[in-house]
């Protein structure tokens, strides 16, 4: 299990029992913020619900929930979206609760996850971002990542294509 710090932070693997217990809103005991699940995270605890026996908890290019170490409260996820490409790249995604935004624990998030990242020998990390989503393109801008052109997806439109490379 990946358990990563920062200042304020704590990254911690998100568990196959905590993807239960975020697929069925069950905040018993999980020191969660008010608003915590978003949408995000009940789709990636899906997902690892979907991979079953498949999924890994040591892996350490995997999801982790965002934990203030002040108040020990679950606030967002973030993580590695996929395995690295050919070209030793890795997406990233991460999102926070809307009580927790505005605060700079996403890019603090971002920083210490792309560190994370590099320390594993990846060549560099992607983010993809909607046009309109100004505060993501702020996070990953002061993280150090630049633009680098745009895609097209299905499900969601066209993408701003963010670049860090090490």
């Amino acid at each position: 299990m990946t358990s990563l710090r920062s200042d304020r932070l704590r990254l911690d693997t998100i568990t196959k029992a905590d993807a239960a217990a975020i697929v069925a809103d069950d905040r018993a005991g999980r020191g969660w913020a008010p608003d915590f699940p978003i949408d995000g995270d009940r789709l990636v605890a899906a997902l690892i619900l979907e991979a079953g026996e498949n999924y890994d908890e040591d892996e350490p290019l995997g999801p982790l929930l965002i934990r203030r170490r002040d108040t020990d409260e679950v606030v967002g996820g973030i993580g590695f979206l996929h395995a690295p490409d050919e070209e030793g790249g890795v997406e990233i995604g991460y999102g926070l609760a809307p009580t927790a935004r505005g605060l700079g624990l996403a890019t603090e998030a971002v920083n210490v996850l792309v560190a994370h990242a590099f320390h594993h020998g990846i060549a560099r990390v992607i983010a993809l971002t909607t046009p309109d989503n100004l505060p993501s393109h702020a996070v990953l801008e002061r993280a150090g990542f630049v633009r680098e052109g745009e895609v097209v997806s299905e499900e969601d439109g066209p993408l701003l294509r963010w670049v860090l490379a090490r």
